[in-house]
């Protein structure tokens, strides 16, 4: 009498399903991941019409810095700030009685942003402040959307000086802001959850089905 085989048991492909499981976890967790995405928000405005000797506090915008409808609101870290501005016989260039006292003031609080480079006369000057060691003062300054601009001295009464009311200054702010879209992007929507497990769902019902058919048999 011949013989007959007896089929081995039937062993599901594990590594093919942890495979399709990996990749599932893999999107799901880049769908909601949060990320950070650069941003630099500006406003100009007029500056104040400042003329006279320096005080500890001296006016610089004859209105607050506004970044209304700029996602200010949405910004986790500061990584620059840039002002440029005009100042008539400043007197901060190189070797000059106030180099290194000149400060920019955000709110009343002092940023740390150098203030160097005016002699006589009347200059334009641009100036950027990378990493500021106080960008949490700064982030909760911001959270109205206005600053207002100051120059801070720290060795007022020392100089006659002005900032023209005729010409305008402005201010950059760069930083990140929460991306939670998992592509980098503001305008992206992430896949729902049901439609990221279809691929798995489908490869587990097809495997269910074949080991059935084979069961059968």
């Amino acid at each position: 009498m011949p013989s007959r085989s007896i089929p081995a048991p039937y062993t599901p492909p594990v590594g093919r399903l942890i495979g399709y499981a990996s990749a599932v976890l893999v999107a799901l967790l880049a769908a909601k991941s949060v990320s950070a995405a650069p941003i630099t928000i500006s406003s100009t405005v007029n500056q104040s019409g400042f003329n006279g000797t320096t005080a500890a506090s001296n006016q610089l915008t004859a209105t607050p810095w506004d970044f209304t409808g700029q996602q200010y609101n949405l910004l986790t870290s500061i990584t620059s700030i840039t002002v440029t501005l005009t100042v008539t016989d400043g007197d901060t260039d190189l070797g000059e009685l106030d180099e290194g006292h000149w400060t920019l003031g955000l709110d009343g609080f002092d940023t740390g942003l150098k203030l160097d480079g005016f002699s006589g006369g009347a200059q334009i000057v641009t100036l950027t402040l990378t990493s500021p060691t106080n960008a949490g003062a700064l982030l909760a300054a911001l959270s109205d959307g206005l600053l207002n601009g100051s120059v801070i001295d720290d060795t007022p009464g020392d100089n006659n000086t002005a900032f023209p009311s005729r010409i305008q200054a402005s201010l950059d702010i760069s930083g990140t802001i929460a991306d939670t879209t998992g592509g980098g992007g503001t305008n992206n929507v992430p896949l729902p959850a049901a439609v990221l497990m279809a691929p798995a769902a489908a490869a587990m019902a097809g495997w269910r089905a074949r080991r059935m058919n084979r069961q059968a048999k």
